[in-house]
């Protein structure tokens, strides 16, 4: 049987807290932990699950960033905000969440981006993509000068979704191949897993122009 992932609920608002503690608490798709109101408060102390779902204060979204980072402490971080403020979802994804979901979102929606992150995978909403892809043109993208053109091609697949096969069919390559230059991006750019490779290449500006896989 595979791991049913634990999540725990950081939210401010009382009406959006109860909404989520009935949605997870009610789908067989994880276990729900615990539901605390903000970071720190009562029954957080010594917390780690598999998945944080974060809803911040609208009037804290330019602590957004921090708030991600202090919560790492318990888990992979779920954002849930509409980035109404300056906060940028590059900036939250650079601090470390694995994912960022509008208030908007649908049940289906909250919940596969609960899984995915969990299990260590990286999420964005389809609401949020466009302002995603706007920060990606108006920032300046870190150097790729230590990535050759073809580990660049590769780290883009990689952030895609793709598997090492289909990124060695797509690239006419072997799959031995391919997984020697994701070695050869884990250690130039040190980072580790799939998520980590994926902010990277958010990071690096690599999906302006977004792959789409076939």
């Amino acid at each position: 049987m595979s791991h049913i992932p634990h999540v725990a609920v950081f939210e401010h608002h009382s009406l959006m807290r109860r909404g989520l503690e009935s949605l997870l608490s009610s789908s067989p798709l994880c276990h729900l932990t615990a539901v605390v109101a903000e970071p720190g408060g009562p029954g957080s102390a010594g917390l780690r699950v598999d998945a944080v779902v974060y809803g911040p204060p609208d009037n804290q979204l330019r602590g957004l960033a921090q708030g991600v980072r202090r919560l790492a402490a318990h888990g992979r971080v779920l954002v849930v905000s509409d980035f109404g403020g300056s906060e940028s979802v590059t900036d939250v994804l650079r601090a470390g969440a694995y994912g960022c979901v509008s208030r908007q979102a649908d049940d289906d929606e909250l919940l596969r981006a609960v899984v995915t992150v969990a299990r260590a995978g990286v999420h964005v909403d389809a609401r949020l993509a466009p302002r995603l892809h706007t920060e990606l043109r108006q920032s300046s993208a870190a150097p790729v000068s230590a990535l050759a053109r073809r580990e660049s091609e590769t780290l883009r697949w990689i952030a895609a979704g793709l598997t090492h096969g289909q990124i060695a069919r797509r690239m006419n390559l072997t799959e031995a191949t391919v997984s020697t230059y994701v070695k050869r991006i884990r250690s130039k750019l040190n980072v580790g897993n799939k998520a980590d490779l994926t902010r990277k290449a958010i990071e690096l500006g690599l999906l302006q122009e977004e792959p789409r896989p076939k």
